[in-house]
């Protein structure tokens, strides 16, 4: 009996989320459609690109709204069950209100283990080369970043460059950057040297400089030099240089971990990646932080009210507590707050409380 009452909870719960995140798929994918066909006729941008553009953000569009299209998924899965009075009657026989949430909760984690490996295999190369190509198709083949390029400190080295081609392409071993600029600093961060290459190509471990001009600070004044090649041994390779191109939120786990070892040797991780690091631990917590706001509208918290108003109430609850996470992640980026406490605290806070709301009332 409670095998069949769990696998029908199972699947009015997954037939509300697969609905839900139907729901906010296609309204983001036509929204993002119609802002993409205000750039046709910019470069060579056609229809036929902001179609093809915005078919790749669908991965990181499901990513980014499936704690909203969880909460409305649940709501409506659940709300069904309400509404016929099928809950009534699975809480007669022995279930709980904390016993349902228990199976929520179970569907949402099977639920998030594809959502969790499409978030790290599938949504950061797909928004790169979204970005890669709608930049490439803008500027006509100049890569991403056109006005300002790559920029990337490596201790006391400072890298500017623009990449040729298709930004997509940017991890290969041999990717070409124009326009490049090196500042050397000291240790009071004053510039020393600057040395200014029409084209770098990287090679094994180091980049090839081409028609360099090398100015330099010195105590008697300014020394300037040309050469027509040189050799720069760098840290700086086409996979940092690749991270650079993406907002810390749409890298995954392993390429911001790569990142933070590149800097742990001379600096510290900048406050936005650490806090996307953390977003990306807590991410499961947030789902189901956020569908737990729900459930004690869904059982009748509020005793006034038919149950469209308390779905209602529920469903903005959920909405307004995930905006709220976005917020205090962009506090916590630009105050520098310890990641972990506006990403993982809140959500926990919010997922034990619902919980306790859940508990049979002393009568």
């Amino acid at each position: 009996m409670n095998k069949i009452i769990n696998k029908y909870l199972f699947q009015s719960i997954s037939k509300g989320l697969i609905l839900a995140v139907a729901i906010f798929l296609t309204l983001a994918v036509l929204l993002g459609f119609i802002q993409q066909i205000n750039a046709v006729g910019r470069g060579d941008f056609t229809v036929g690109s902001a179609v093809f553009y915005t078919l790749l953000t669908i991965p990181s569009i499901v990513f980014d709204y499936f704690p909203v299209s969880a909460v409305v998924g649940v709501m409506i899965g659940l709300g069904v069950l309400s509404a016929n009075s099928e809950l009534v009657v699975v809480q007669s026989v022995g279930y709980s209100r904390l016993k349902i949430a228990k199976i929520t909760i179970i569907t949402l984690l099977l639920w998030l283990l594809p959502m969790s490996l499409m978030g790290e295999f599938v949504v950061p190369p797909a928004k790169l080369m979204a970005e890669s190509y709608r930049s490439s198709k803008l500027s006509k083949d100049i890569g991403l970043g056109v006005n300002s390029g790559v920029w990337i400190r490596d201790g006391n080295i400072i890298f500017n460059a623009t990449p040729l081609g298709n930004v997509y392409d940017i991890k290969n071993k041999n990717i070409v950057m124009a326009d490049v600029t090196v500042y050397v600093l000291d240790n009071k961060l004053q510039v020393i040297k600057v040395s200014k290459a029409k084209k770098a190509t990287h090679k094994g471990e180091s980049w090839e400089l081409e028609e360099i001009e090398i100015t330099e600070f010195v105590d008697s004044g300014v020394v300037s030099k040309k050469l027509k090649k040189q050799n720069w041994p760098s840290r700086i390779k086409p996979d940092i240089l690749s991270i650079t191109h993406s907002r810390p939120k749409y890298l995954s786990i392993r390429d911001i971990l790569k990142y933070k070892n590149f800097h742990q040797q001379k600096q510290h991780l900048p406050a936005k990646y650490k806090v996307a690091l953390w977003s990306k631990y807590s991410y499961p917590l947030i789902v189901l932080a956020t569908v737990m706001t729900g459930l004690p509208f869904l059982f009748g918290l509020l005793r006034s009210g038919g149950f469209g108003q308390r779905l209602l109430i529920g469903v903005m609850l959920g909405l307004i507590l995930y905006l709220v996470n976005r917020m205090l992640a962009n506090v916590g980026e630009v105050f520098n707050i310890h990641p972990v406490l506006v990403t993982a605290v809140p959500s926990a806070l919010i997922f034990f409380t619902s919980l306790l709301l859940l508990r049979p009332q002393k009568k």
